[in-house]
């Protein structure tokens, strides 16, 4: 007990960025706190098996799992660096942790609003401004968790703000189906 009590208490979000931190340390080797930032940023993604969407240019993903019971949809995105994803909206409540680059939002007129460094963590309700995200210099990796609220996830939009797709839970379950079987875990005899 006074052992615990020394350490202190870590918030959720310093403890996912010490997690990002660590977990590239460990990739880098023990010379990682030597390396230099966009070495340091760089994540080993040889065996996601990443996909694309028809007519949504700079994004890869990768669902990792579609929790029809708990209406919770786990997704990998892959941003291009230094590009702008389609205009869209977000309809659920969502949590993104980014793992490599920087995640670039801008508001619907192209003016940046904000910029989410590896490891950060953040949480959102669902109803925000139109918007679209790109990476920074570097090709940027988020995981995000959506938690549907109404069915609707993500609401495509032209540059006009008019509706041209929807994606909810059915849509993520079916391209979820539709990719390669992920990398399995290796269970020792």
């Amino acid at each position: 007990m006074k052992e615990e009590d020394e350490l202190g208490t870590l918030t959720r979000r310093e403890g996912l960025a010490a997690i990002g931190t660590a977990v590239t340390a460990v990739a880098l080797g023990a010379n990682a706190s030597k390396a230099d930032s966009s070495a340091a940023a760089s994540f080993d993604q040889s065996n996601i098996r990443w996909n694309t969407i028809e007519g949504v240019e700079h994004l890869s993903y990768h669902v990792l799992n579609v929790d029809r019971d708990l209406k919770v949809v786990d997704v990998l995105f892959k941003f291009a660096a230094n590009e702008k994803i389609v205009l869209h909206k977000h309809h659920a409540d969502y949590s993104t942790f980014i793992i490599q680059g920087e995640l670039r939002l801008y508001d619907a007129e192209g003016e940046l609003t904000e910029i989410r460094p590896t490891g950060s963590f953040v949480q959102k309700p669902g109803g925000g401004a139109p918007h679209t995200e790109g990476g920074g210099d570097m090709d940027c990796i988020g995981w995000f968790s959506n938690k549907v609220t109404d069915g609707l996830i993500y609401e495509i939009l032209s540059p006009q703000g008019e509706t041209i797709g929807m994606f909810g839970l059915d849509e993520f379950d079916a391209l979820m189906k539709a990719q390669e079987e992920p990398v399995q875990p290796v269970v020792p005899d």
